[in-house]
């Protein structure tokens, strides 16, 4: 009678770790579900590129005669073909607001802020607002002196 119990019982602790291992895993996809709450981190707000695209000299002053201010960032858990949108402010007035694509789940960015005409950027106070999924993350600052 042991022998035939010894089958039935591996069979039964076999489904069980696997009914285990299928429950901690659907736990956790859905416990990070990409695009539900994006993650910006390493922001650097400046004026100056290398030439390999990335931002220097970051600082959150910049002098009159600034004719571009940059936004660089990292980001994660970004749902595939998601959007974000990059507000420019200037005080309280909207001054830029655009809409981009993140075509993958991580990845760096780069916008940046400059005038039409050419001419350096007014002097004031600036924010930078970044809005994904209709949460919008905290602002970055920076002022032309």
């Amino acid at each position: 009678m042991q022998k035939k119990r010894r089958p039935f019982l591996l069979i039964v602790i076999f489904f069980a770790a696997i009914l285990a291992f299928l429950s901690f895993w659907v736990i956790r996809q859905n416990s990070i579900r990409p695009g539900e709450s994006l993650i910006v981190h390493n922001v650097v707000v400046s004026t100056e590129l290398d030439d390999k695209l990335r931002l220097t000299g970051a600082v959150s002053r910049f002098s009159y005669g600034t004719r571009q201010v940059c936004l660089r960032f990292d980001y994660g858990r970004a749902a595939e073909g998601s959007e974000i949108r990059i507000l420019w402010f200037m005080g309280e007035k909207l001054v830029q607001a655009d809409t981009y694509s993140l075509s993958a789940p991580s990845g760096s960015k780069i916008y940046c802020l400059v005038r039409e005409n050419g001419q350096s950027l007014p002097r004031g106070s600036y924010s930078i607002g970044i809005l994904s999924n209709l949460e919008r993350l905290p602002d970055f600052r920076f002022e032309i002196y």
